[in-house]
């Protein structure tokens, strides 16, 4: 096999089985989740190590910024990356282009593999610090929200894929909206210039001009990095597209949360973060209706900027869920 995986720990599979296994893998961006092994990326190829279940101990996601590392700061940003440490204790970073290719991983071993972590170390003991302590009473108005909420947390885990795609669509939107002028108009007179050299190199070379090639060579070179870039106003990176295809996410959460009587949040607002946070809110007192928990969650949102300082958890749940409010203007009906 062209490019075979090597391994990354220290257990080596059969040729043939890691053939099947890699071919039969469930892709999630440059990595993969095989029935025997799970594949990482390198830097330039995808899927070009492995390393079998048995020997991982966790498996958590990174958000970084572009410094390299997470400095508690910013909110949009980021760098997702997939972080494997094995039972021997070395490690592996894989970066990422599309954060919800982390969480598909995450979730698939939480799913099939529950043996191994899916948060850090950190968190780890954070979570069994806060189940060791003794929680206060809740009341029973407050517990019969705080019911109301899972069940429709619930609901929403039976259809993950209408909440990833509406937490996308709106993060994907923002991005082109905010797009500075100056970096399309930049691109576009790249991919201009990639063109034109293009087409030159393609004449020059059938004149049998000796500087044709370089022309051709050039002229694609610009194009691809205009287009790679991600910036060109073109297909579905317009306004109108991404319009389109945010408008399409929320209609498909509308129509999904429809078929749950007493379904609470909007359908903008439609993701477990976003019941997760009101949830903690309505435990720690801070409100006693599902109205008054989203309403704090909604300002606990609008404090947090990219001079507040949080922990790389309370980061991890802002990215996925903030943007769906600044679209809306934090208003329930749009």
């Amino acid at each position: 096999m062209l490019f075979s995986p090597v391994p990354f720990g220290k257990i080596i599979l059969d040729p043939n089985i890691l053939k099947e296994d890699r071919k039969k893998c469930i892709k999630a961006g440059p990595c993969g989740m095989g029935e025997r092994a799970l594949y990482l990326n390198s830097f330039y190829l995808s899927r070009r190590y492995y390393v079998v279940y048995s020997e991982i101990r966790r498996v958590f996601k990174r958000i970084a910024m572009s410094s390299g590392g997470f400095t508690g700061k910013g909110a949009f940003s980021t760098i997702p990356y997939l972080v494997v440490v094995l039972k021997d204790g070395s490690e592996k970073q894989c970066n990422f282009k599309v954060e919800e290719n982390v969480d598909v991983i995450l979730k698939w071993i939480a799913k099939n593999h529950p043996e191994i972590s899916t948060v850090t170390e950190k968190a780890e003991r954070a979570a069994a610090l806060q189940k060791g302590q003794a929680k206060a009473d809740v009341p029973k108005e407050i517990q019969h929200e705080i019911d109301r909420i899972r069940s429709d947390e619930a609901y929403l885990e039976k259809k993950p894929e209408i909440y990833q795609r509406l937490s996308a669509a709106v993060r994907r939107k923002r991005t082109i909206d905010q797009m500075p002028k100056s970096s399309v108009i930049l691109v576009s007179a790249i991919a201009l210039a990639g063109f034109i050299g293009l087409a030159s190199g393609i004449y020059f070379l059938t004149s049998g001009e000796p500087y044709g090639p370089y022309l051709l060579l050039f002229g694609a070179a610009f194009l691809f990095f205009s287009l790679a870039a991600g910036t060109l106003p073109i297909g579905r990176n317009t306004k109108s597209a991404v319009e389109k295809e945010w408008r399409a996410a929320v209609a498909e959460s509308e129509r999904y949360i429809s078929g749950k009587a007493g379904f609470f949040l909007p359908p903008q607002y439609a993701h477990p973060v976003v019941c997760e946070r009101m949830i903690r809110v309505l435990e720690s007192g801070r409100a006693k209706t599902c109205r008054e928990a989203l309403e704090t969650v909604k300002r606990d949102l609008k404090s947090l900027n990219s001079g507040v300082k949080v922990s790389q958890e309370e980061h991890d749940e802002v990215v996925q869920v903030k943007p769906l409010f600044l679209e809306c203007n934090y208003q329930d009906k749009i």
